[in-house]
């Protein structure tokens, strides 16, 4: 049950959301069902089957691209975070829209050209594995979702955006802590009490924390400082500066070369004072937690953040 009450699976430092794979076994399901009714019709399943994959093709553009639609400067300034940063849900809803576009001008486009034609293969022939299609994509997937729904109901304890291997879940008190800047300056959460509070657990060597990194700068830069603080919060146990250079120098260097322009605070532990990232359970990299003005936290998220969920998750 495990696989319907987390929010994400851990593969090694990759994380794949759970929602994106109910997403994926539909489209198996549903690509598995065209195949067998097309069986005997190679050429109504060649046709359908390119319309559905550049239909989804389209949808996964729409999806990713919408970022660089609204902020180009954020990916001219760091090409690598296209590979990481996503359009969130309207995203997801304009590549939708685009894709069905598509799918109906070129139904249409095939209807005129086959009447025209009298070819063999009928629009019927073409549409049948299509709507099949789609059918067994959207109701397995739903179906998923649903069994998801009604698992995490029964296992309120277990509630899926809980972060593994940690007590801190959603509906909890943050925990506090203290810990310095970059400037050796020392931070408490408390300080911002009464303020959303947005920590963001990174480190320079991981690839998906840079790629994010455009889309916290630009949020943190539109923000009001009054009501919303961001916080970075580098896993400096594990960074490793080369040429002999310090640590607190080394993360001083790259926040000033990347223009970070929140608070980065540096997240040393030992023996007898644990990292705030293991009390926080950010075990994987970047990990964003949302902490609501009265201490509570709200949300939490294992991997890239995209603007949008970072404005819906501080707008109340």
């Amino acid at each position: 049950m495990n696989f319907f009450i987390t929010s994400q699976i851990n593969l090694g430092p990759l994380v794949l959301s759970t929602s994106l794979l109910y997403i994926i076994i539909g489209i198996a399901a549903g690509s598995l069902l065209l195949y067998l009714v097309t069986k005997n019709s190679s050429g109504s399943r060649k046709i359908a089957s390119d319309l559905i994959t550049n239909f989804l093709l389209i949808v996964i553009l729409g999806w990713k691209l919408l970022p660089v639609l609204l902020a180009p400067g954020d990916i001219i300034s760091n090409p690598v975070s296209i590979l990481y940063s996503s359009g969130g849900i309207p995203g997801m809803i304009l590549g939708i829209g685009l894709g069905s576009i598509y799918l109906g001008i070129k139904i249409f486009l095939y209807a005129k050209h086959s009447a025209g034609t009298g070819r063999d293969l009928s629009l019927r022939n073409v549409l049948k594995p299509i709507v099949l299609f789609f059918t067994v994509a959207v109701f397995i997937s739903s179906l998923l979702f649903f069994v998801s729904w009604i698992v995490r109901q029964e296992n309120p304890d277990n509630h899926s955006t809980q972060i593994p291997k940690s007590g801190v879940a959603t509906g909890d008190m943050a925990p506090a802590f203290e810990l310095s800047d970059i400037n050796g300056k020392l931070i408490s959460l408390n300080d911002y009490r009464g303020k959303w509070v947005i920590i963001n657990f990174w480190a320079t060597w991981c690839p998906p924390c840079r790629g994010e990194l455009p889309t916290l700068i630009r949020f943190y830069e539109h923000a009001d400082k009054k009501k919303v603080v961001l916080l970075g919060i580098n896993a400096t146990g594990t960074e490793r500066p080369k040429g002999g250079e310090t640590i607190r120098s080394y993360v001083s260097t790259f926040v000033t070369e990347k223009g970070i322009n929140y608070p980065v605070l540096l997240d040393f532990c030992d023996n007898t004072e644990p990292c705030v990232s293991n009390i926080y359970g950010a075990g994987n990299l970047p990990t964003t937690v949302i902490i609501s003005p009265g201490g509570i936290i709200t949300k939490i998220k294992t991997g890239v953040v995209d603007s949008f969920w970072l404005k819906s998750a501080t707008v109340k």
